[in-house]
C-alpha cells in the first residue's frame, strides 16, 4: 500500500508540474551521425560465407533501403518480457524530413543459436507524419527460448 501511494504522489507530481516541462524546440536530424554510428558490439547475423554480407546486429532495427535510411531515425529500441513470457519489440521511429513517411515493419525472433523460434511477424504499417514519431510493436509467440530479435524497417509496399 505504502509503495502504491508513493508511485501514485510520483506521477501525479510529473504530471502538475508545468513549471518543470517546456515545449520542444522543433525537431533537427542529422542523418549522417545515424549513418556512421559504431555497432554497439554483442551478436550478429554473418553468412556462412565470409564477407558475403556486412553483418546484421541483432536486437536492433535494420533499415532495408537507403532511401527510408535517408528519412527516419531510430529514436529507441525496447524489449521486455509479457505477463506471459512471450517478447515484445517496441520501435520509436523519427520521420526527420516535411513529407509524410509510410514504412513497414516486422520482428524476427531467434532462440540462444540465433535459429528462428517462428516465422516473422507480418508487415505492419507505420505511418509518420512530418517531423513527428511514430511506433513499432512486435510480439513472440515463442516464451523463454526466445533471446534475441531483430526488427527489419522498409519502404511501405502498395
Amino acid at each position: 500500500m505504502k509503495i502504491h501511494l508513493l508511485s501514485a504522489i510520483a506521477a501525479a507530481a510529473l504530471l502538475a508540474a508545468p513549471g518543470q516541462t517546456r515545449e520542444n524546440r522543433p525537431l533537427k536530424c542529422d542523418i549522417g551521425d545515424a549513418k556512421r554510428a559504431q555497432s554497439p558490439g554483442g551478436p550478429v547475423l554473418v553468412a556462412n560465407v565470409p564477407k558475403a554480407m556486412t553483418p546484421i546486429d541483432l536486437n536492433a532495427v535494420q533499415m532495408t533501403d537507403k532511401k527510408l535510411a535517408k528519412q527516419v531515425v531510430v529514436e529507441g529500441v525496447f524489449a521486455r518480457r509479457t505477463e506471459t513470457n512471450s517478447v515484445e519489440v517496441i520501435t520509436r521511429l523519427v520521420n526527420c524530413t516535411k513529407k509524410t513517411v509510410t514504412l513497414d515493419a516486422r520482428s524476427s525472433f531467434m532462440d540462444e543459436n540465433q535459429v528462428p523460434t517462428e516465422d516473422s511477424t507480418y508487415w505492419k504499417k507505420v505511418i509518420l507524419s512530418p517531423k513527428a514519431t511514430g511506433v513499432y510493436r512486435g510480439l513472440s509467440i515463442g516464451r523463454d527460448e526466445v533471446k534475441y530479435y531483430l526488427v527489419e524497417v522498409r519502404t511501405s509496399q502498395p
